[in-house]
């Protein structure tokens, strides 16, 4: 692992993070500007705060993978001896098993903060110091399985200093990124208009059949046809808006394509997103100007919308700037770092 430490300050607390996704390797990307900082989810703000924060190797998702052994018992050593009982074990999703088990049965003292997306699984949830919840959905559900623990929902942002300040210079939609991507509308709705749509997708379903004006490229995590800079400075800054298309999630257990939303408004882009899943219950768009909602699996709907953006550029124009002030006054990494250290400062 790699520890970060404040510059030009005594250190205020420990902290060990863990994730499905981090370490070394974002590190070495952030430093590189391959990638903006909040990837590390409020690590580095927290260090010019006073926090020294160890970056441990990635785990992988445990509710997925049911792999518990060694899992996160090999950061047992560096907890017991470098974290120490005023530590804080932070996890940026629910990967931990051994370490909450461990601290409900005495044997570790530091406390342990693990970030809900949603109303997914969350081993042990019980026998954490406290549960971060990004939207409403997952608060409710952290007082569902942890009623004594603390809880806060402080919601998550972007590095804005990240990203660029460009033109709105509209040339296709764009749609962008990996989990729970509804494909198959997206494609029905693109042959019900006449606007361009590019598709980055490292897993696009085979059999799908697109229409001409649809460009599909690949990229991702896994691909680096289509890195970070360009993804902001040649598709994001030329997109009409983006399009967060899902697939239907009514018990809201999932809260896919957070992501791709705090990114189009720190670019200043409006957004179509599918109302489904948790991410509706923390912003709805409409409501704030910055996009439209569309019902899932709605491809006439879908389609509407986006002729709607495609024919009124000032409309659209003028969505991507509440998107930005949006972004400025709330949904940013400092102020999301900030909230943390409140709440760790609580514990």
């Amino acid at each position: 692992m790699i520890i970060l430490s404040p510059a030009h300050q005594a250190t205020l607390r420990r902290i060990l993070y863990v994730n499905s996704y981090g370490g070394e390797d974002i590190w070495n990307q952030i430093k590189s500007g391959l990638k903006p900082s909040h990837h590390l989810w409020g690590c580095l703000e927290l260090v010019r705060k006073g926090y020294e924060i160890a970056l441990a190797k990635p785990l992988t998702d445990f509710y997925l993978y049911r792999k518990p052994l060694p899992h996160d018992l090999r950061l047992l050593k560096v907890t017991r001896n470098w974290l120490g009982r005023d530590g804080i074990v932070y996890c940026g999703h629910n990967v931990l098993y051994w370490l909450p088990f461990l601290r409900a049965l005495g044997a570790l003292r530091c406390n342990i903060v693990s970030l809900l997306f949603a109303r997914e699984p969350l081993a042990m949830g019980w026998a954490h110091s406290g549960i971060i919840a990004l939207n409403p959905a997952a608060a409710d559900h952290a007082k569902k399985i942890a009623p004594k623990v603390k809880v806060a929902h402080l919601g998550w942002g972007a590095d804005l200093s990240s990203f660029p300040t460009l033109p709105y210079a509209p040339e296709w939609f764009l749609s962008c990124g990996i989990t729970q991507r509804d494909h198959v509308t997206l494609a029905a709705a693109a042959a019900q208009t006449s606007a361009t749509i590019q598709v980055i997708s490292p897993n696009l379903p085979p059999g799908l059949v697109w229409p001409t004006h649809t460009r599909l490229l690949t990229g991702g995590i896994h691909d680096d046809t289509v890195n970070y800079e360009a993804l902001l400075r040649d598709h994001y800054a030329k997109c009409a808006a983006s399009l967060i298309i899902l697939k239907h999630d009514p018990v809201e257990y999932t809260a896919v394509g957070f992501t791709n939303l705090i990114e189009a408004f720190a670019m200043a882009r409006p957004v179509i997103v599918t109302r489904t899943g948790a991410l509706a219950s923390e912003i709805d768009v409409e409501r704030e100007g910055c996009g439209l909602h569309v019902p899932a699996g709605n491809a006439p709907a879908l389609a509407h919308a986006i002729e709607t953006l495609a024919n009124d550029s000032h409309l659209a124009k003028a969505m991507g700037l509440k998107g930005r002030q949006l972004a400025e006054r709330h949904y940013n990494i400092n102020r999301f770092a900030a909230q943390l250290h409140t709440f760790f400062d609580s514990l």
